[in-house]
């Protein structure tokens, strides 16, 4: 999979970067805010490293297009991807000039665009916890895409029957420094902080929340990929941990891609904490 580098580390690390590319090594996906904005790779390795990222295949088509001749002449042009299916926030109950920002009517509207989307919640609270997430999304995004629903609710769901949520996150980082991640959560007994260095945002993200769980397992795979179209698309992180011969697969979804991994890890630490534990077990101590 591509390595992910902020936008701020770029200028650091592009020589050395570029020796790994040129070497061999995977391509970079330059990031800002957690919005992919370039990738720098080899040209032959494009189609075969790049390729399973969603909504990249246009992307991936010119340039693979423009490489596909000695003199570097672009191809014939390519039609557009179709626009993915998006959501009419007046029927979920968001409509700010109207004054309405959440109603009965769009929460029912959205429990059946959450059945026909193969994501049914039928339980109340849940619900409502959904519907509050949706409504928080309606006011980040332009244009809401059935994705980023269907990404939404899928992270509600897995984190419903949980001892960890995850309240706060925040990352700092700068050329030549350690990146620093300041975590709080919610560990069943109330909540706590804590503030670590890390080789990268997510490195110092997941150090912090060793830290506070005091659970430190081997992440065997991890990925992040735009759901969604556009500059706010929803970014949503599948990463896999192994503890004590134990593994299980997490999933995350925001519009930041570093929150969207750290969600990922907590709800990964879930499924680890309920194997550990066991239902109505003692919480891990701060």
């Amino acid at each position: 999979m591509p390595l992910f580098v902020d936008l701020t580390e770029f200028p650091g690390r592009a020589l050395e970067l570029l020796e790994q590319i040129s070497g061999g090594g995977q391509p970079v996906v330059v990031v800002r805010d957690g919005v992919p904005l370039a990738v720098v790779a080899r040209p032959f390795a494009i189609g075969s490293q790049l390729g399973g990222l969603p909504r990249w295949e246009e992307w991936l088509h010119e340039m693979k297009q423009s490489f596909s001749n000695g003199g570097g002449q672009p191809g014939p042009p390519r039609p557009s991807l179709p626009e993915p299916p998006a959501l009419d926030k007046a029927l979920i109950g968001f409509d700010p000039n109207a004054g309405y920002l959440g109603s009965d009517a769009g929460r029912e509207y959205l429990a059946g665009e959450l059945s026909r989307l193969g994501v049914p919640v039928r339980e109340e609270k849940l619900l409502a916890e959904v519907y509050s997430a949706v409504l928080a999304l309606c006011e980040d995004k332009e244009r809401l895409y059935e994705e980023d629903v269907r990404v939404l609710a899928q992270q509600r769901i897995a984190e419903a029957p949980q001892r960890l949520r995850l309240l706060a996150v925040t990352v700092t980082s700068s050329t030549g420094l350690p990146a620093t991640a300041e975590v709080t959560m919610e560990l069943g007994h109330g909540p706590a902080m804590r503030r670590e260095h890390g080789d990268g945002p997510l490195d110092a993200a997941f150090k912090a929340i060793q830290r506070l769980t005091s659970l430190d397992p081997e992440v065997e795979n991890f990925s992040v990929v735009a759901a969604t179209p556009g500059r706010d698309a929803m970014a949503e992180a599948v990463i896999e941990l192994i503890l004590d011969g134990r593994r299980v697969v997490g999933t995350g979804g925001s519009t930041n891609a570093i929150e969207a991994g750290v969600h990922a890890y907590v709800n990964a630490l879930n499924f680890l904490m309920e194997d550990r534990f066991g239902k109505g077990g003692p919480s891990p101590e701060p």
